[in-house]
């Protein structure tokens, strides 16, 4: 009797040895327990479990300096292509003869009223910045670069339907400049996710120059009313701080690519910031624009669109979302001598698939007024495709 008590004691003590082996050997995310039966044995392998965690924690900081330098080279290399943009305006400025006087004379001088930023895209002279930045059609207009080299205003486009324009610059005695730094633009294809870090710089021309914020893509696609005729739609929002001095700050991330264009912030809420998304073909489409029609002109199907959900898809009884529905058509638009129809569905736009990353108007706005395009469209579950002209907004 004595020898089996044995011998099941050993048994049990070469399993809980085994045990304890495989765990330490195959299993770095076991639990730690204490039996009391080898305190020794124990606290050896909490010890491992501690070298453990001391190394993730050497490999997260790696990771976090990695990120660091990455900021910091962004910042080098996108500098150079924000700028100021200073508005001055003649104002009248009262003086008196002498002390005693009550009758002052008048005078117009020439005062700095405002600052703003900007975005190069293009070496020979053309920045973009908000519209609401360039909007008071008596004041002039400047540039300065974060080297100090001053630039003239010599025209400005702006959006009819986005809160941006388009400025172009010329050296101080009325020549064309040819050596500005143009900021890189993302790619239209290019996926922006929810989280991502992002950067703004500014380059204002006043106390606090040359700063940059840093945080993340709080949210996309949001919508703000407004009332200076500019459509806030499809919006990134931010927390990366903005303030009524650096419109137009870029919101870049840390690849150095511009994806936006700060725009608002919230006048309810601290700390949220919005931004309208911009990509290479859409600039490109811009300047097109202006080469040819001497205005920013953007095209529209001229048709009323909901983007679907899976709310709005249950409403309506469909079994698809993510594209948009065509709620109405405006009689003698495009869409209407096209045969584009109410209730039609919109799946994509020459190859492009429509959906909240990629939603119809911005699809729209990287073409250019009288450009075709090749919509695929469902109605009534019957795919079919059309080709149509854009016309103006």
């Amino acid at each position: 009797m004595k020898k089996q008590f044995l011998l099941t004691l050993w048994i049990v003590l070469i399993v809980n040895w085994l045990i304890w082996l495989w765990i330490y050997l195959f299993n770095n995310n076991f639990t730690i327990l204490y039996y009391g039966w080898n305190q020794d044995s124990t606290w050896w392998i909490v010890l491992n479990k501690k070298e453990t965690v001391i190394t993730q924690h050497v490999t997260k900081t790696y990771n976090i300096t990695n990120l660091q330098s990455q900021l910091i080279d962004t910042v080098k290399n996108v500098w150079n292509s924000v700028v100021s943009i200073v508005i001055s305006k003649n104002l009248d400025v009262y003086y008196y003869s002498n002390p005693f006087s009550l009758k002052p004379f008048v005078e117009k001088e020439e005062k700095k009223i405002w600052w703003g930023s900007g975005i190069i895209i293009s070496k020979n002279g053309y920045i973009l910045t908000n519209k609401h930045v360039v909007s008071d059609l008596d004041a002039d207009y400047s540039v300065v670069t974060k080297n100090w080299n001053i630039y003239k205003v010599d025209k400005i486009w702006t959006d009819p339907v986005l809160d941006l324009a388009v400025i172009h610059v010329v050296n101080p005695n009325w020549t064309e400049t040819y050596n500005l730094k143009p900021a890189k633009i993302i790619n239209f294809d290019a996926k922006i996710n929810v989280g991502e870090f992002v950067l703004a710089i500014w380059n204002p021309f006043a106390e606090y120059s040359n700063s940059v914020t840093f945080g993340i893509l709080s949210a996309k696609w949001r919508k703000l009313k407004n009332n200076n005729g500019s459509l806030y739609v499809w919006l990134y929002q931010t927390d990366t701080a903005i303030n009524p001095w650096n419109s137009w700050w870029p919101l870049i991330d840390i690849d150095w690519q511009v994806i936006g264009v700060n725009t608002a912030i919230s006048a309810q809420w601290w700390w949220i910031w919005f931004s309208i998304p911009i990509n290479q073909s859409f600039v490109q489409a811009t300047l097109r624009s202006i080469q040819k029609n001497g205005a920013i002109k953007r095209p529209l199907l001229w048709v009323s669109t909901i983007q679907l959900n899976k709310t709005i898809a249950k409403k309506y009884k469909l079994d698809r979302y993510n594209w948009v529905f065509v709620q109405s058509v405006i009689k003698n638009s495009p869409a209407f001598v096209w045969w584009i129809k109410k209730w039609d569905i919109i799946l994509e736009v020459d190859g492009i698939k429509i959906s909240q990353d990629n939603p119809l108007i911005y699809i729209l706005f990287t073409h250019n007024i009288w450009d075709k395009v090749r919509l695929l469209v469902d109605r009534k579950w019957k795919l079919f495709k059309k080709e149509i002209t854009l016309f103006e907004f």
